[in-house]
């Protein structure tokens, strides 16, 4: 008596398929497709790196050759004679622009200290037996003529004055002493910077 039931239906058996030509054709075609696509897309990247190589050499070149150029054209310049005589001239020029520029600033400080300062300065520090006969005022120089009845009175004179406001940073380089015919004692004092800022700039 049997006593086992096959439930597995044949239809659903295995079953071996084996490839057609047609099949087969068709496999190698595709890859055949993939291969060459392959070549050609690597062929080009080749190409092109190649070709972005090239310019780059070129570029290379190109620019080894002009700092060549300005190399040999830098080793062989010559001064210009007259490019230089040009250059002396207008620092010539320049040095004495700068002096006009000093003695103008000269002349806008005289006008803004005013001769009242100065002759305030003066009378505020007035020595009994000096007097004064002549003040010329010349930018930021003074020179101060008078007569006096000692010798003794002028240095004395001269200490004041240079503790004044205005006279402060000068020094009285010029100091001149003579009789008259009368024997009248007379001098002449002369101040100025001790180092004014025309001096710096003419020596430049």
């Amino acid at each position: 008596m049997k006593n086992r039931v096959n439930l597995y239906h044949p239809r659903f058996h295995p079953k071996l398929r084996l490839l057609s030509l047609s099949i087969t054709l068709m496999l190698w075609a595709l890859a055949f497709i993939i291969c060459l696509s392959t070549y050609f897309y690597l062929s080009f990247q080749q190409q092109r790196a190649q070709t972005d190589f090239d310019k780059a050499e070129q570029n290379k070149q190109q620019q080894v050759l002009l700092a060549t150029e300005l190399q040999f054209a830098l080793d062989n310049i010559k001064l210009d004679a007259k490019l230089l005589k040009q250059v002396e001239v207008n620092q010539h020029i320049l040095s004495h622009k700068k002096s006009v520029l000093s003695e103008l600033s000269g002349q806008e400080k005289l006008k803004s200290n005013g001769f009242s300062k100065l002759m305030t300065e003066l009378a505020t520090n007035h020595q009994t037996g000096l007097w004064l006969t002549h003040i010329n005022i010349d930018g930021v120089n003074v020179m101060v003529e008078g007569a006096a009845n000692e010798s003794s009175i002028i240095p004395k004179w001269v200490n004041s004055l240079g503790q004044t406001e205005y006279f402060k940073g000068q020094e009285f380089a010029n100091t001149r002493l003579y009789r008259d015919t009368e024997q009248q004692l007379n001098f002449v004092i002369t101040s100025g910077k001790e180092t004014t800022d025309q001096e710096a700039l003419t020596n430049e």
